[in-house]
């Protein structure tokens, strides 16, 4: 495959998964990753593995379903309402190719989460930062092993995280 139509599959993946992650088709967007994947939004960009420090999420499969679950339960205290995501991706690369096919991507996301408590009080908040992804090969087209969030605001104070970026 050429490097145009790899970077161009790369692009469609990383753009459903944001359009996924903005529709809460959570099903569908967990099958995007691997089983043994990762999903980690560290809490300072100087951490180069997840056991390296604190983090906002560290989730493993099983830890990313439960999350997720939670969210759309709507007896779920703290995340009632759930939160409503637009996810904007831009400058998406491939960074690397491994000999064994893996793919290391990275792009610029910015992601406006609403949520409506109730008529008196809303929450709105706008994150960004530089998302990568390890992305291998199966049988089913590309799946997400590593994604890894770098939030431009990391280390500052903010609310519990409830929404996957």
């Amino acid at each position: 495959m050429s490097d145009a139509g790899l970077r161009e599959r790369v692009r469609a993946l990383i753009e459903d998964e944001a359009r996924l992650l903005d529709d809460q088709d959570f099903e569908a967007w967990l099958a995007l990753f691997t089983p043994d994947c990762r999903y980690w939004v560290p809490v300072s960009l100087d951490q180069t593995t997840p056991g390296d420090g604190v983090a906002h999420f560290n989730d493993d499969k099983q830890l990313m379903a439960a999350r997720t679950h939670r969210l759309l339960n709507p007896r779920a205290f703290g995340a009632e309402p759930s939160p409503r995501t637009a996810h904007v991706v831009s400058g998406v690369r491939i960074d690397a190719v491994d000999d064994d096919g893996t793919v290391h991507a990275s792009s610029s996301q910015i992601i406006l989460e609403y949520r409506r408590r109730d008529r008196f009080e809303e929450d709105s908040r706008v994150f960004g930062g530089r998302v990568r992804h390890v992305l291998r090969a199966t049988g089913s087209g590309l799946r997400i092993a590593l994604k890894r969030v770098d939030l431009v605001n990391a280390e500052g104070s903010m609310n519990a995280l409830a929404a996957p970026f």
